[in-house]
């Protein structure tokens, strides 16, 4: 049974879009990216700590957008850093952010792999990049 540890964010809708994203602790993100070595040259990202809920998906049920703008969310995490070619991220579990996207009309699957356990699924946080300055 994996170890899942707990932190909080606020979610924030896109004004002129329909991307939904939970704004969260920058020193979250660069503790995780910190404890990378150096020589792997990872750079923190462009934008601050969040976690995509929605990333630009029209909602089916429109009239649920912005229905917990600024809303205080906990969401649980795995301590250990994922690699995928660029970009490094901490995999983020949330049954509340399960249920906006429903609420939304947005579907609940996981394209790649299958969520842990009690979830339907995986988030993620960026905690730093590879790319070419």
């Amino acid at each position: 049974m994996a170890t899942l540890y707990t932190s909080r964010g606020r979610l924030h809708y896109g004004s002129d879009n329909w991307w939904l994203r939970v704004y969260c602790d920058q020193q979250l993100a660069d503790y995780y990216c910190a404890l990378l070595p150096k020589a792997w040259c990872v750079r923190r990202g462009k934008h601050s700590a969040h976690i995509t809920v929605s990333r630009n998906e029209e909602p089916v049920n429109k009239a649920a957008w912005r229905k917990y703008d600024g809303q205080e969310i906990e969401f649980s995490y795995l301590p250990s850093v994922v690699f995928g070619k660029i970009y490094w991220w901490l995999d983020i579990y949330c049954v509340k952010l399960e249920e906006i996207r429903l609420e939304l009309g947005l579907p609940v699957v996981n394209m790649y792999e299958p969520p842990l356990a009690g979830f339907r699924k995986r988030f993620h946080m960026t905690v730093g990049n590879n790319k070419e300055q």
